[in-house]
């Protein structure tokens, strides 16, 4: 009777899932998710740690998640399924521990990123782009939409129809996502090369006499880098700090907020084809890592070069000491917005809008894609309702779960932009949250071979060895030191993540959803044993493709 009773906790070996994506597209899709137009690193580190060196910081990011990627090509190949981080701890550490990780820190926290994704696009995107065609064809109606997009009513707007938007292109077919995708790289390319073409014309005298015309021209103010710098002064900026060292291995983490991203195409492994293939997983992972890290210190240096240091510091000091005198059109200095005051053309300010608001746009996209593929894959293993599994017949893609998705975002959206201290502390634990699933995963990288060894001595991966013991274990160990240690700096460091903030209340939303996790993980488990199903039987196995 047990021997019946095992294959049919799987009865149906395929999820409906199928491959679309070339290793060319998901390498795309890597890049698009990392963000090279996240201002972060840029508007964060420069005040937050005074002193540091942003290019040396980079660097140190890339460092650190190296083995990270590299530990995921080996998981990736020996298990080439959609839902990536969930099926590689549930089979290396078990469901309940897998589970409850990648659901709570990701399914749930990437709720966040719905949000932010939307706040992405009107502050980062419509509102720069706006405020840009208003001065440059002298129209106001262009300025007027410009700052109502920076508004909270504004961005709420915005980040609702981002997210219903991207509901009904995904929900149409993965496919379709994907021909899109290409459109998208091509035009933030165009947008991104534009920008560090802008920086390297200009030199810092020439950008404080283009920045005032051009904040002159939106808000009526005069000599604003002057009154900018000084307010930043008074804030606590120095304009002349000493190196320091620590400070710019802090701004590691700051950049990992992007480059941690480089494995999340594991999500919908299912869907890329030639998935199994070594070669690919190293391309997609660790060259999309590399591109994207390389075009993080570019913009780097371009910017130093076009607005120095000074410039660098009064952007940062509008966002990280709340300096009003440093916005523009009550927005922040990022660094397409700088860019488009350096230009009087609108062609270019509209090239670089919509490079930025394609980009933008992705962000919300990703969220779905990855989540929607978890939570396929733990309906597949009794953890979810059935319900979440399903895979439209035509469009082949989880409507359910897509829907779902849409609909528990809409209260993250308002909570982010109405509720006080939500988008500026209650959401920093998002890089912790995130960042805890990818070092686990490198731990269970690490482990691959002793508690899966016959998974992983059947996987292209096992034949790379250092003497006797296993590569994968080598990175994998690596990756999940290098991980602990930028997760750690959120939770203590101050000036990061948690620790920017005295409240204990973000620890316990962390703490909270890993309990929230841990109870639908046993709640399901019960369901599934009262139906004579031990969802235990599915962790022994590969899940469906």
């Amino acid at each position: 009777m047990a021997e019946v009773a095992v294959p049919q906790v799987f009865t149906r070996r395929a999820s409906g899932l199928v491959r679309v994506m070339s290793p060319y597209s998901a390498f795309i899709y890597n890049i698009l998710t990392m963000g090279v137009i996240f201002p972060w690193t840029y508007l964060w580190a420069p005040t937050a740690f005074q002193g540091s060196n942003l290019v040396l910081g980079i660097v140190f990011a890339f460092v650190f998640e190296l083995p990270i990627a590299l530990a995921y090509t080996w998981l990736a190949t020996a298990l080439p399924r959609s839902g990536g981080d969930y099926v590689f701890q549930s089979r290396v550490f078990g469901g309940g521990f897998g589970f409850t990780v990648v659901f709570a820190f990701f399914v749930v926290w990437i709720l966040q990123w719905v949000a932010l994704s939307g706040w992405l696009l009107a502050a980062l995107g419509i509102a720069p782009t706006f405020l840009g065609l208003g001065v440059t064809t002298d129209i106001h109606a262009f300025t007027t939409i410009g700052t109502w997009a920076a508004t909270s009513n504004g961005i709420i707007i915005i980040s609702l129809a981002n997210a219903g938007i991207a509901l009904v292109l995904l929900v149409s077919g993965f496919r379709n996502y994907v021909r899109f995708q290409y459109v998208m790289w091509y035009a933030i390319l165009l947008s991104f090369g534009i920008v560090l073409l802008l920086f390297l014309m200009t030199n810092p005298a020439a950008f404080h006499t283009k920045i005032n015309s051009f904040a002159g021209a939106i808000d009526g103010v005069k000599n604003f880098f002057g009154q900018a710098k000084a307010a930043a002064a008074a804030g606590g900026v120095d304009f002349n700090p000493p190196f320091f060292l620590f400070g710019t291995l802090m701004v590691a983490p700051i950049a990992w907020t992007s480059l941690q991203w480089a494995t999340y195409s594991v999500e919908q492994g299912g869907e890329i084809k030639n998935a199994h293939v070594f070669r690919n997983q190293l391309f997609i992972i660790v060259g999309s890592l590399a591109v994207t890290a390389g075009l993080l210190v570019l913009l780097a240096v371009a910017m130093n070069h076009g607005i120095g240091d000074d410039g660098i510091r009064v952007a940062s000091s509008g966002y990280w000491y709340a300096n009003g005198k440093a916005l523009i059109g009550g927005g922040y200095m990022f660094p397409n917005l700088i860019a488009m005051g350096l230009t009087s053309s609108p062609i270019i300010v509209a090239i670089i809008g919509v490079g930025f608001i394609l980009n933008s746009f992705q962000i919300v996209c990703n969220c779905y894609i990855g989540t929607t593929r978890i939570m396929v894959a733990q309906g597949l293993d009794g953890l979810l309702p059935d319900w979440f599994s399903r895979v439209h017949p035509k469009w082949k893609t989880p409507a359910n779960a897509h829907l779902a998705y849409f609909v528990a975002a809409i209260p993250v959206i308002f909570g982010f932009n109405k509720i006080v201290d939500w988008s500026t502390k209650w959401a920093l634990g998002i890089t912790f949250a995130n960042g805890a699933v990818m070092t686990l995963s490198a731990l269970a990288a690490a482990l691959l071979p002793y508690r899966a060894k016959k998974l992983y001595e059947a996987s292209p991966g096992a034949k790379y060895r250092f003497g006797k013991t296993p590569m994968v274990t080598i990175f994998g160990t690596l990756g999940f030191l290098f991980g602990a240690f930028m997760v750690g700096a959120f939770l203590f460091v101050k000036g990061l993540g948690l620790a920017y903030t005295a409240s204990a209340f973000p620890y316990v939303i962390v703490i909270g959803t890993a309990v929230f996790g841990l109870i639908v993980y046993f709640i399901m488990k019960q369901v599934k044993a009262s139906k004579g199903i031990k969802v235990e039987y599915a962790f022994a196995e590969i899940p469906p493709e």
